[in-house]
């Protein structure tokens, strides 16, 4: 099966139209139409469910979309092994997935120190929760994650990395806690919450917050901040999170601590069972050696 038709495939389940996979790969709509009926022909089974204005996957097509990413992404990093087999010069691109916290001031020097020593390796860079990290770490797409806890590993080698970062809330200016060096988690739980929606996180938190049987009023959750960030801003309710989150300016948010203090660790994951990119083994390597210098 040519690797063209699996592109085809994808490209349909990721925008949900063959005219809009057709205009983006720049393929004629009946062409591309055809081989996707001659593609599911060929497995025997539906991909897709025809509504009127869109396809959506079948469980079928779901199951079939893991796997060929999975194997798109390894043939990427086979043809990247052949076309640098030869040459002495490092050449190649690593996914980075990374969560938004304090251990960007951790990585960043590191990847500039790497990239200074081997030039022609570019970096996929992905901003994401670390659930979304380590489905795409799962898929293929990515090779490393830096997540923060609670993570379950068990599917994955890590080392712990050396920064933490410390939960609180960031209130606007008329915010009830807005006058004060730190809030302790009883006090929150009449006020409005935005939360984060990760469910690891989000259950590790809740049980933190409540004070007794309590339930928390949580008015809003999210994955990465900025929206959240305005929202807080608006006086939708207080943002629960972390120290060094990258609040944006213009929310004009004030960041303060809760206690009883509560730390976030920060681990580097990358897939048991599957083996990294040479660039990507190299990076892994510089971060192992500069944890055992710390």
């Amino acid at each position: 099966m040519e690797t063209r038709i699996l592109k085809y495939f994808l490209t349909v389940a990721k925008l949900g139209t063959i005219s809009a996979a057709a205009r983006t790969l720049h393929v004629a709509q009946p062409t591309m139409s055809r081989q996707i009926q001659q593609l599911e022909e060929q497995l025997g089974t539906p991909l897709f469910i025809r509504e009127r204005r869109r396809m959506v996957l079948t469980k079928a097509g779901l199951a079939y979309q893991l796997r060929v990413e999975q194997i798109l992404a390894e043939l990427d990093r086979a043809n990247q092994v052949v076309a640098t087999i030869n040459n002495n010069e490092l050449t190649g691109q690593v996914g980075i997935g990374c969560v938004e916290s304090a251990i960007t001031k951790f990585l960043v020097p590191l990847l500039n120190e790497f990239h200074q020593k081997y030039p022609q390796v570019t970096f996929e860079m992905c901003d994401a929760d670390g659930d979304l990290i380590k489905n795409r770490l799962d898929r293929g797409s990515l090779e490393i994650g830096i997540v923060s806890t609670p993570i379950n590993a068990a599917k994955y080698h890590y080392l712990r990395l050396p920064l933490d970062d410390q939960w609180g809330i960031a209130v606007n200016q008329n915010s009830y806690f807005r006058n004060q060096r730190t809030v302790n988690v009883s006090d929150l739980k009449d006020h409005p919450l935005i939360m984060p929606g990760r469910s690891l996180v989000y259950d590790e938190i809740s049980d933190w917050l409540k004070a007794g049987e309590q339930e928390l009023n949580v008015v809003a959750t999210y994955n990465l901040l900025t929206n959240a960030a305005y929202l807080a801003a608006a006086g939708l309710g207080d943002l629960i999170c972390i120290k060094d989150a990258p609040l944006p300016k213009s929310a004009n948010l004030t960041f303060i601590p809760l206690i009883p203090e509560r730390k976030l660790e920060h681990y580097l994951i990358w897939r048991k069972g599957t083996s990294l990119s040479e660039p990507a083994q190299r990076l892994v390597n510089l971060l192992r050696s500069q944890l055992t210098t710390q």
